[in-house]
């Protein structure tokens, strides 16, 4: 018989937790090494259990999950599958998360059969989406991450400029100034800034850094 799929979770919310642990060591192939809320205890005791895969939260308190995947990505590369398994629906934080190599971003809405499924698929490299994320209405509602890129592509600034002001890749930059254009309804970085002052979105912005 062949070794279950050994899973560390990681989450703050205990009965989303305990909810899921529960449910997944209901599979015969399965196994749930270990249950962590604290980021950095997870990262400190991580190499005594060997996962196959861990499960993410991104809102952490004292060290977000990006930060987390992060670390595990730099010390274990491809040899640890990591799923995100979040409230936050973002765009630009679907694309930070497989930017930095996650198999799988999955809503909390998730149903247990996808998230079980997103295990194992991950097992053979395959990267997934939930088919709820991929349909979320589009709004012209901007992320604070993209207000401020829009702030600084009024300033004129290159994307390596605004990439290194905002601690982040020129490819994250390009998947947000995407993300902008396409909520606003433009098609350039002069449409992006036009619509931007007509909607008040730059002027609330300003007023906001008096």
């Amino acid at each position: 018989m062949e070794q279950p799929i050994k899973v560390v979770l990681l989450d703050d919310h205990p009965l989303v937790m305990e909810g899921l642990k529960n449910r997944l060591e209901r599979e015969s192939d399965i196994r749930v090494a270990g249950t962590f809320n604290d980021p950095r205890e997870l990262l400190s005791q991580i190499a005594l259990l060997h996962p196959d895969v861990v499960v993410i939260d991104i809102s952490m308190p004292g060290m977000n999950g990006f930060e987390v995947l992060e670390e595990l990505k730099r010390t274990y590369g491809t040899s640890v599958k990591l799923i995100v398994l979040s409230g936050y629906e973002y765009d630009e934080y679907v694309h930070k998360a497989f930017e930095i190599g996650v198999h799988a971003y999955l809503s909390k809405q998730a149903t247990y059969p996808q998230i079980m499924n997103a295990i194992r698929q991950s097992l053979l490299g395959h990267r997934l989406v939930s088919e709820r994320m991929t349909a979320l209405p589009r709004t012209d509602q901007l992320t604070p991450t993209e207000r401020e890129v829009l702030k600084h592509i009024a300033l004129e600034k290159t994307n390596k400029e605004i990439a290194t002001a905002l601690l982040m890749s020129q490819r994250t930059v390009e998947y947000h100034m995407t993300a902008i254009n396409r909520k606003l309804g433009v098609k350039t970085r002069i449409g992006a800034v036009s619509k931007g002052y007509e909607l008040g979105l730059l002027e609330r912005l300003h007023d906001g850094e008096k």
